[in-house]
């Protein structure tokens, strides 16, 4: 049975960069990284685009943020019906310092509306996700602007340590070594 790797974020170049799609970065750069070693077909489909190999398919959905969740009936119909405990999911948590990222094997959305989405549509949270922090916003910023906004110079000079950590994560879970991956990568700091 092959995995499902989603990474979200909102599409288009207004975006890129936002810390909202820090899921859309980590999966690029792990097609980036592994492209060398793992054949992919790339795809696009009215709802989500990606990279498909044999043992994974990584999906970047263009519905927005908000309806993330709306991209699985269009996937399970082109590319066959997912497990759910066979779904990785990659985001932005701004309750987890930039620089340290969660893995969890199941739980609530946490506020996070593509989680929301992602959850209702399929009716559970039974999936496997990586939370990359971003870190706490500023008191004087609302959140929806914070995480609209670009990571600043000093956080993108640091940005790619933590994705190649995520990265690495990706593989543990990818071989089915949840439990190991949370004891390597949960309490990990990539800055120092």
């Amino acid at each position: 049975m092959k995995k499902l790797i989603v990474g979200l974020g909102n599409p288009g170049s207004r975006y890129v960069f936002n810390r909202h799609n820090v899921g859309f970065l980590c999966v690029d750069r792990y097609y980036e990284l592994t492209k060398k070693t793992i054949d992919y077909k790339s795809f696009s489909f009215r709802t989500y685009e990606g990279f498909e190999s044999k043992e994974f398919i990584l999906v970047k959905p263009l519905t927005f943020m908000n309806l993330s969740g709306n991209i699985f009936s269009d996937l399970f119909q082109k590319h066959g019906k997912i497990m759910v405990q066979d779904i990785i999911v990659l985001y932005d948590d701004v309750s987890i310092p930039f620089g340290k990222i969660r893995i969890k094997e199941q739980g609530s959305a946490g506020g996070h509306n593509g989680m929301k989405s992602i959850i209702g549509v399929l009716a559970g949270d039974n999936f496997t996700r990586i939370r990359i922090g971003i870190g706490e916003k500023p008191e004087f910023m609302d959140l929806a602007d914070y995480v609209l906004a670009n990571f600043s110079q000093d956080e993108y000079k640091s940005l790619y340590q933590i994705l190649d950590g995520a990265c690495s994560a990706i593989d543990f879970l990818l071989q089915g070594e949840t439990s190991k991956a949370m004891n390597v990568f949960n309490n990990k700091d990539f800055l120092v």
